[in-house]
C-alpha cells in the first residue's frame, strides 16, 4: 500500500471537499516547485510532499508562496 493511500486530508477551504481547478494549479506547483528545488525524484518522497501540501491546503493556506514557505518550515 502506497504511502498516500494511509491519510484523509479535510478539505476545510474548499466547498464540499471540491477543489477548484485554479487551486489543483497553484498546490501542483508547489509540490514541483518543492520537489525540483530540493531535488526530490522519487514518486514515494513526492507523494509525501503533495501529502504535506494538501494538509496545509486544508487548513487554508492557499497562497503558492505560503504553501512554499510552511514546506520549508515543516521539511
Amino acid at each position: 500500500m502506497r504511502g498516500s493511500e494511509h491519510y484523509a486530508v479535510p478539505l476545510r477551504t474548499a466547498v464540499y471537499g471540491i477543489v477548484e481547478p485554479a487551486e489543483v494549479s497553484i498546490l501542483a506547483k508547489a509540490v514541483s516547485d518543492y520537489c525540483s528545488s530540493h531535488n526530490i525524484g522519487r514518486v514515494d518522497e513526492r507523494e509525501n510532499v503533495a501529502i504535506k501540501v494538501m494538509c496545509l491546503f486544508g487548513r487554508g493556506v492557499t497562497d503558492a508562496d505560503q504553501l512554499l514557505a510552511e514546506l520549508e518550515r515543516v521539511g
